[in-house]
């Protein structure tokens, strides 16, 4: 039985259900900075209650859903440069090394993502 907590929820109830308002990031660099081999499809930005940051990745909101996720259906498109500007000393102590992708490491790690994906 998993332990962890699903933290698929905390990022819909922060949408009110659907991914279409949160915030689009987007990373426009022909070549990870982060060396990562796979390419970025980016990241959707909503926050909690508290207003610290949820992120999800496209590319696992367009497998958990079934749909593809359009940056222009979103509430606003943010540059991967901006979000590191508005949330520096967050990504600073919440990540932990400057090495690997910031957004990768805040990124939620749907952790009931088998339970989750037989369900649907």
């Amino acid at each position: 039985m998993n332990q962890h907590p699903c933290s698929f929820y905390p990022f819909l109830r922060a949408v009110q259900g659907n991914w279409r308002n949160a915030l689009f990031i987007q990373c426009r660099c022909a070549t990870c900075p982060c060396e990562v081999s796979q390419s970025c499809q980016g990241y959707l930005l909503a926050a909690d209650a508290e207003g610290k940051p949820l992120l999800a990745s496209v590319s696992e909101i367009s497998r958990l859903t079934g749909e593809t996720v359009d940056a222009t259906e979103c509430r606003g498109i943010l540059e991967r440069q901006a979000f590191e500007a508005a949330y520096c000393q967050y990504v600073e102590w919440h990540t932990e090394s400057s090495r690997e992708c910031a957004l990768m490491q805040l990124c939620n790690v749907f952790c009931c993502q088998n339970d989750l994906s037989n369900s649907l």
